[in-house]
């Protein structure tokens, strides 16, 4: 190599290792303070529910029972994610309708959404959080061993597909924070929604607090126990938060929304 191209060279390796080395300060110092977590919670996905017709909406026999299941293992998670090291943490109240939570009830260091309508920005933008938490999830519609496994409605939607694969609920959230540079990181649920996001997210860290035993019957932890794996999850998490990538589509993107055929309907958003 003559003089002059060896120059050249090191030139060049020496602006690339300025650059890596200002990318490796940028994380650096956006994680000395502590990452940001968001946390979207569902209620069928928790210990110890599995009846529709009496754990899921205000009025029913167990309804309060259910949600106060599910601040435990939200709480659990908030606990977890600042023993790991969070600077944030955000819940997001995402079942019927977003009125099941109680800000009374939440972890007093966490915040809480709730409501409708409320500006897209607030639940995710561009980097607004470092990592993605679900609490409380159930798998898609179909889903092997699912325990009320649903996607958006147990009562119309059959399947819903982004660009051919088949999604849920994890799989969209997974996908939208994934376009803003977010990663999903742990899922507590049943065993079929944590089969499930490890499809998106091999990485992902994740508690089965329950499983399928019968046609609609379950095999729970306690909810001590649960609590206990949770936070210990949320903890590993964000400790190991900076090795975990978001899951990026590759656009164009096309979603398709298929009916149960009662509805008639088929719904393609791109």
């Amino acid at each position: 190599m003559s003089m002059e191209r060896e120059a050249t060279f090191t030139r060049w390796a020496s602006s690339v290792m300025r650059i890596a080395a200002g990318i490796l300060l940028w994380c650096t110092l956006g994680f000395a303070q502590g990452p940001r977590i968001f946390i979207v919670t569902d209620l069928e996905g928790v210990g110890g529910v599995n009846d529709r017709e009496e754990q899921l909406l205000p009025g029913q026999r167990r309804y309060m029972e259910s949600r106060n299941l599910l601040t435990g293992e939200v709480n659990a998670a908030v606990q977890g994610a600042l023993a790991g090291g969070a600077r944030e943490v955000v819940i997001w109240d995402g079942h019927d309708g977003s009125r099941t939570l109680s800000i009374d009830e939440i972890e007093p260091a966490a915040r809480l959404i709730q409501g409708k309508p409320t500006p897209a920005n607030y639940y995710l933008a561009d980097h607004l959080y470092d990592g993605i938490m679900f609490i409380g999830q159930h798998a898609m519609a179909g889903a092997k061993g699912g325990i009320l496994a649903h996607s958006q409605s147990s009562a119309t939607i059959q399947r819903i597909t982004i660009n051919g694969r088949e999604v849920g609920e994890i799989g969209q959230v997974a996908a939208i924070a994934g376009h803003f540079g977010i990663p999903v990181i742990m899922l507590s649920g049943d065993q079929a929604a944590c089969d499930e996001v490890k499809q998106i997210q091999p990485n992902a860290v994740t508690v089965t607090v329950k499983r399928l035993a019968g046609k609609a019957s379950t095999l729970s932890l306690s909810h001590e126990e649960a609590k206990k794996k949770i936070a210990t999850a949320a903890d590993q998490a964000v400790r190991h938060i900076a090795e975990f990538k978001p899951w990026k589509v590759p656009g164009p993107i096309e979603m398709v929304f298929e009916y149960f055929p009662q509805t008639h309907q088929q719904t393609n958003t791109r």
